[in-house]
């Protein structure tokens, strides 16, 4: 692969469609066995799941991968945008986060994965640059 920003915006996906299932797992290890919390988590999995499979796509050279890993991106931000707006009202009203870290601590790290992922975004978008 000869376009160095969807190889990076590529790994970057492999990267963190494996880290963020393992991430939230972490995070959440007591709720794990308990159905009723299932979606509270389960999200994270999902997501991971639409970057690999994104990254696999460009990986192989298919048609249109590069826009399917922009869509995964963008799927994405918008995600962790509303989880990130979510843990500052939860922050600002004194509630506990629901895993096993502080709310200080999930806020700090989610607004990380943010920048992020909108790195590995702005990646993909340039990659279909023809300048």
């Amino acid at each position: 692969m000869e376009n160095k920003h969807l190889r990076t915006s590529m790994r970057m996906a492999i990267a963190f469609g494996i880290l963020l299932p393992l991430a939230e797992t972490v995070r959440r290890i007591h709720e794990v066995l308990a159905f009723e919390n299932f979606f509270r988590w389960f999200d994270d999995y999902t997501l991971g799941a639409v970057l690999l499979c994104a990254a696999f796509l460009v990986w192989k050279q298919k048609q249109n991968a590069t826009l399917y890993l922009i869509a995964a991106w963008g799927t994405a931000a918008g995600g962790l945008t509303g989880s990130l707006y979510g843990q500052f009202d939860g922050y600002f009203k004194s509630i506990p986060d629901a895993g096993i870290f502080s709310s200080g601590f999930v806020l700090i790290a989610k607004a990380l994965i943010l920048f992020y992922i909108l790195i590995g975004l702005q990646k993909s978008i340039q990659s279909t640059n023809t300048n």
